[in-house]
């Protein structure tokens, strides 16, 4: 196991009772995980005839349980140990039925795993090497039906050039601030959502990463970022087609604020991610996304 691997699953042991109070919504911050969330249940939304869910890296098991309160048979897997008690444990109290949950890795699912209708990683590619990335990918592909959509979240590398921070420092010093600008304005100039990604797509090579990344706030040293067009290109590899990009966490202020005009902050990431949950312009000023992805 890495280095990375062992700070992540250190991480998650410790705080899986922080992170069941984050998905619920109870402390007073932007509730990223039910942003993200909202993104895999609009797309069951849309997919009527869906009848298996996947969540790669479940946490403590919230979009599994509601998933399944859809009608979909779900399954959670996370190689968290603490963090799959903290899922059996709510699972038990709220009596839901149609939810399953396994302390595994996607690593160790079976080649010859059924397949799913909607397969989802939240908040689980940073914590992934480069090559990692690539092998969930290839395995979640082939995993997915033919029908099917693969969700994939990310933290969103393009918000960088205007967290106006030390990871704006940290791509003027990569030298990499301008193919960043160039898929920015392609999100934000584009007609839709289809023309959003093409463009994004278009926009440059896969960015290289930094040896180190600035601190964070969670016990993990190196923590990944991509950008939409990046991850469409991968997913685009592997037969599939990016459809969506979901905007997660807008950001209506300079960071440095955020801290001292919270409640405002919690207020306009809200709003906007209620009035435009698929509007790709709101990419660039997110500092995180999901990308949906289909059989093209």
């Amino acid at each position: 196991m890495s280095k990375q691997q062992e700070e992540t699953l250190d991480y998650f042991n410790a705080s899986a009772g922080e992170w069941r109070l984050k998905a619920e919504g109870k402390l007073r911050r932007v509730n990223m995980i039910a942003q993200r969330n909202g993104a895999v249940l609009r797309t069951r939304s849309k997919l009527q005839d869906a009848k298996t869910f996947l969540d790669l890296g479940c946490g403590t098991g919230e979009l599994v349980l509601d998933m399944a309160a859809t009608g979909v048979r779900s399954l959670g897997i996370d190689f968290a140990p603490d963090m799959i008690r903290a899922c059996v444990e709510k699972q038990q109290a709220l009596n839901a039925v149609g939810a399953e949950f396994a302390c595994q890795s996607i690593f160790d699912l079976p080649l010859d795993q059924k397949k799913f209708d909607i397969i989802s990683g939240l908040g689980l590619i940073e914590y992934l090497s480069p090559a990692e990335l690539d092998a969930l990918l290839d395995r979640a592909a082939g995993l997915l039906t033919s029908n099917g959509s693969l969700l994939i979240g990310s933290r969103n590398r393009l918000f960088n050039l205007f967290s106006l921070n030390a990871y704006t420092s940290m791509e003027l010093e990569l030298g990499v601030t301008e193919q960043l600008l160039r898929e920015a304005v392609a999100f934000s100039t584009a007609p839709n959502m289809e023309g959003a990604i093409t463009a994004g797509e278009q926009a440059g090579d896969r960015i290289p990463h930094p040896p180190t990344h600035p601190e964070t706030g969670i016990g993990v040293s190196i923590r990944y970022q991509y950008t939409p067009g990046e991850l469409a290109r991968m997913v685009r590899k592997r037969g599939l087609k990016a459809v969506t990009v979901y905007p997660v966490h807008y950001h209506g202020m300079p960071t440095a604020a955020k801290a001292a005009w919270m409640d405002t902050h919690i207020l306009i990431a809200d709003r906007m991610y209620q009035q435009g949950p698929e509007d790709h312009r709101l990419v660039p000023w997110s500092s995180s996304f999901v990308i949906e992805a289909r059989h093209a």
